[in-house]
């Protein structure tokens, strides 16, 4: 090898070697999450958790959007999928204008058509973005849809950040701009789905099968045990007590068949708990039946009867749940416009330099007529609460809910925002 020859593979060597070094040196960028808790009447909702490349900003979410990540926990029971998707699009109508809305209404009756089964605490529903165009939409970290629109993620964001957020202390702490107290991370961290509940629900996702037998799973377990094993019916009739005889009884030898199943096997298995000898025979028969009941434990089918609760059908199309979300909308915008118009800061504001804001829920009769109104998220001055009250019941009346929307009654959630004018 000449000397040229080794000056060039030195050179090589020495580039390789830089190269190394600056991909060890290199720290790796940690994301970054941040965490807020929706509570209303001092109740949490839903945890959620914010997962952004660095410290998320506003401007850059809503405008050239990174890779992120959005998760709600379920917290409350009250939260169902009509309540869980009603509140996202909520705050999806009034943070988005009107074409933006028509062209992204879909993904949300989509999404909610995705869910297979009712939401209850600690499932965990996450969408997450790409940074490119891709929305993928999780529960309990089985993917359920996957969306090609940018615009539908900013839009959900905007529910979190935009200028009128679910809720302002919310939006605080999700951007990282408010601490929030100890345990909304701990909270989060304890909602987590359990692994039977992730089992259960990845089932029902899998098979169309299970549908029917949600409501009566082990039945439907019997009914299958049955049909493929006719001769052992003595042991499948431990399982489930009253499905078997229904199903046996169209045997061909249907009249000594019943004789002798109901003779033999009864006295020892199903009139033993009956009556005769409740004393003895309960403790001679948990004896034999634990081995037989706990290979065949449906406990995994039990356990999913108890946890599954398949959700509410859909009845309407997407293209109609779109229409009546932009005719909601625009609904929505009205109410809010007659209550900000009553709105106005109270005078001890200015003296004492307070700002705050105040989130409500109301019902309105399909009249218009105001049937509730409650303060779900106060603000630590009162004057800031009595005056949003005061604003929702000097704007009556309401225009009644157009006919096409749920009005019996119609019930919405809106922020009173009261700043000092700069």
């Amino acid at each position: 090898m000449n000397i040229l020859q080794t000056t060039a593979l030195i050179g090589k060597v020495n580039a390789a070697t830089a190269l190394l070094l600056l991909l060890v040196c290199t720290p790796l960028k940690a994301q970054t999450n941040n965490y807020s808790a929706l509570t209303q009447a001092n109740q949490p909702q839903f945890v959620a958790r914010l997962e952004t490349p660095s410290a998320p900003d506003q401007g850059s979410l809503l405008g050239r959007t990174p890779a992120a990540t959005m998760e709600y926990r379920i917290v409350s029971e009250r939260i169902n999928n009509r309540r869980f998707f009603k509140l996202i699009a909520d705050a999806i109508a009034v943070n988005s204008d009107a074409k933006t809305l028509a062209k992204n209404a879909t993904y949300i009756s989509r999404s909610r058509s995705a869910v297979p089964v009712e939401l209850q605490p600690n499932d965990a529903i996450s969408f997450a973005y790409d940074g490119k165009n891709t929305v993928v939409m999780s529960l309990n970290g089985v993917q359920l849809a996957s969306y090609e629109s940018a615009d539908f993620f900013r839009m959900l964001l905007a529910t979190w950040v935009g200028e009128v957020p679910i809720s302002s202390r919310f939006k605080r702490e999700i951007l990282g701009k408010e601490t929030p107290p100890k345990d909304v991370a701990e909270l989060f961290a304890a909602s987590a789905p359990s692994t039977e509940r992730k089992q259960a629900v990845a089932q029902v996702l899998a098979s169309p099968e299970p549908e029917a037998p949600i409501a009566a799973a082990t039945s439907a377990v019997a009914a299958a045990a049955v049909a493929s094993a006719p001769a052992s019916t003595p042991k499948v009739a431990e399982v489930p007590k009253p499905q078997p005889k229904a199903t046996k009884t169209p045997a061909p030898v249907a009249s000594p068949a019943p004789a002798k199943v109901e003779a033999k096997p009864e006295p020892k298995v199903v009139a033993a708990p009956a009556a005769k000898a409740p004393v003895k025979t309960p403790e001679a028969k948990p004896s034999a039946a634990p081995a037989a009941k706990t290979e065949t434990l449906p406990s995994k089918p039990a356990a999913v009867a108890a946890v599954i609760t398949k959700a509410a059908p859909i009845e309407l199309s997407e293209e109609e749940e779109a229409r009546r979300l932009l005719l909601r909308q625009e609904y929505l915008k009205g109410l809010n416009r007659d209550i900000n118009i009553q709105k106005h800061l109270p005078p001890a504001a200015f003296t004492r330099r307070a700002e705050g804001s105040v989130r409500l829920a109301i019902a309105l009769d399909k009249n218009g007529k105001l049937l509730k109104v409650e303060v779900v998220e106060p603000s630590r001055y009162s004057m800031f609460n009595d005056q949003a009250l005061e604003a929702v019941s000097n704007a009556q009346p309401f225009t009644p809910p157009p006919a096409d929307l749920e009005s019996d009654p119609f019930e919405f959630e809106t922020t009173l925002y009261y700043d000092l004018p700069l």
